[in-house]
């Protein structure tokens, strides 16, 4: 069995020896260096199993060094990083988790609660490498043009694709530890985390990014032995101002709807309630239930989530499936 290895990013002495020398103790192999280019030298030939990094370090500080692995390593996205500081305030906290990172340790550092950190981290990474076939659907997550998030039954995130954390950073979403937000965003996400606890569904989710953009939030409970790790609960992250229109004629031929299903589908979508779709339309409250009804017989969801979430997806997901048929010779 190999030993896991720790590479610790620290720029003070005595604390990169003391923290290299109780992880020793604790049995992981463990590489210390003094900054962000000694430890970029290292990663150009060695993987480590989890990253300690100093935020304040000389040159190019800890979220710099985050910054450029996220930008130019992919391969190490799977990698948990850890920041550690002696900056405390909640501000400090909260920014540190909204850079990426997978958790935050405050100076001086409680010996107890790093080991326990770094062992539960590495713990959680262990039983995803040993799932292959999660391990691949979370890959194939990642390339989506959606932002997905996978949370587990406390609200904490088990994976994030990287969209989703680009989104939730726009939006000042914590991705670290329990998703949250602040102010009216922050219930309505709590609202919709303990309607998926309760199995119950949610209406879409609107939330205003602070450039004054418009992010949607759409949440859906996973089957039953269908989880990856211990997630119980997906969420659906899009930029309606990037995101291409919704094609409505493209829906009638995936699901064979009919032409004021489709319209009736995508206004849906994009955030409009059934009495609003029934005033958009000039159609009576009770035609639009009916239509519902008749769509989600079509598209086998049975809730109204599900169904955004799926609309949502059509426009991604037409180029890969002209590609398949393409590689296939259709």
């Amino acid at each position: 069995m190999t030993t896991p290895m720790i590479l610790c990013v620290e720029d003070e002495p005595s604390l990169r020896d003391d923290i290299a020398f109780e992880l020793h103790e604790a049995g992981y192999a463990v590489v210390a260096v003094a900054d962000a280019s000694k430890a970029l030298a290292f990663l150009e030939s060695r993987r480590p199993d989890l990253i300690l990094c100093d935020i304040l370090l000389p040159g190019m500080d800890g979220r710099g060094f985050m910054s450029q692995l996220r930008q130019t390593r992919p391969d190490l996205d799977d990698v948990p990083f850890v920041f550690l500081t002696a900056l405390s305030s909640r501000q400090q906290v909260i920014d540190g988790r909204i850079a990426g990172a997978d958790d935050y340790l405050t100076k001086p550092i409680d010996y107890d609660l790093l080991r326990a950190t770094v062992d539960s981290r590495l713990a959680r990474m262990k039983r995803l490498r040993e799932m292959p076939g999660d391990r691949s659907g979370l890959a194939a997550l990642d390339r989506l043009a959606l932002g997905v998030v996978l949370i587990d039954a406390k609200g904490a995130v088990v994976h994030a694709n990287p969209l989703a954390r680009r989104l939730a950073d726009e939006a000042g979403i914590l991705l670290s530890g329990r998703i949250s937000t602040s102010g009216e965003d922050g219930r309505k996400l709590s609202a919709l985390l303990g309607a998926l606890n309760t199995d119950e569904g949610m209406s879409p989710t609107g939330l205003r990014l602070s450039g004054g953009g418009h992010l949607m939030v759409v949440g859906m409970s996973l089957p039953a032995r269908t989880h990856h790790d211990e997630a119980v609960a997906m969420l659906i992250l899009s930029g309606a101002d990037d995101q291409p229109p919704l094609d409505s004629a493209t829906l009638s031929q995936l699901f064979d709807l009919t032409p004021m299903e489709a319209q009736v589908a995508c206004l849906l979508a994009e955030g409009l309630r059934r009495n609003q779709i029934a005033d958009h339309l000039a159609i009576s409250g009770t035609t639009v239930a009916f239509h519902l009804r008749n769509i989600f017989y079509k598209t086998g969801v049975q809730r109204q989530a599900e169904l955004v979430a799926l609309v949502l997806s059509v426009p991604q997901a037409l180029p890969i499936l002209s590609t398949t048929q393409d590689e296939r010779g259709l």
